[in-house]
């Protein structure tokens, strides 16, 4: 399965792929110390007036992150448990 990456932040409820800087590329502002690409899921969740970002329990926002791109994330077939 081929994942369809887009560079804009999703505009409907569900779970995404996140690969890119998470708080910028710099770590420093003399930027003498670049971060790391990272990947998370990021949960979109509809509010009253937009959505919300929910990265690793923190909220993601738009002006933090640089070179963002998002997939949608579909699970794996979980196997069955015994009760």
């Amino acid at each position: 399965m081929k994942l369809k990456w887009s560079t804009k932040f999703p505009k409907k409820e569900g779970n995404y792929w996140f690969y890119g800087y998470r708080y910028g590329k710099w770590f420093d502002r003399e930027k003498t110390i670049k971060q790391e690409p990272e990947w998370m899921i990021v949960k979109i969740r509809k509010c009253a007036n937009g959505f919300l970002n929910i990265a690793e329990g923190q909220f993601m926002y738009e002006k933090e992150v640089e070179e963002a791109h998002f997939a949608p994330f579909e699970p794996p077939e979980f196997p069955e448990l015994n009760p």
